[in-house]
């Protein structure tokens, strides 16, 4: 009778265990990836409502202006719209003639107090 020599080709439990461990870092490190980009996906979310609702504001006092209802407005104002509150302050340039609008928004998100501050000229 003649003897067969079999090589046993499995993988070893080392070789095993390697690979799981190296698979499970590479998928730690995909999750981490993935739930910092969700949480900068909510904060730029917040950030573009806030940039609109400022563009809202600052509209209507465009439109204020066009209409010759400026020294009607206050020089500060403020409000809230949704979970955003806002406030702005505005002063007249005499030199220019120019409206110098500060605005600024303020938010919550996960605890912590965000906030947006836009400045430009009227006119």
């Amino acid at each position: 009778m003649s003897s067969c020599n079999i090589k046993n080709r499995a993988f070893s439990l080392l070789e095993l265990i390697i690979a799981i461990a190296i698979l499970s870092a590479g998928i730690i490190i995909v999750l981490r990836a993935l739930s910092f980009s969700v949480r900068l996906t909510g904060i730029s979310c917040d950030m573009v409502n806030a940039i609109f609702l400022a563009e809202d504001e600052m509209q209507e006092l465009e439109f204020k202006e066009k209409q010759n209802l400026m020294n009607k407005e206050p020089a500060q104002a403020r409000g809230r719209k949704n979970k955003f509150e806002w406030e702005y302050a505005l002063n007249l340039d005499r030199d220019f003639n120019l409206y110098r609008l500060d605005f600024e928004i303020k938010w919550q998100r996960a605890n912590r107090a965000e906030s947006l501050k836009l400045n430009t000229f009227l006119r």
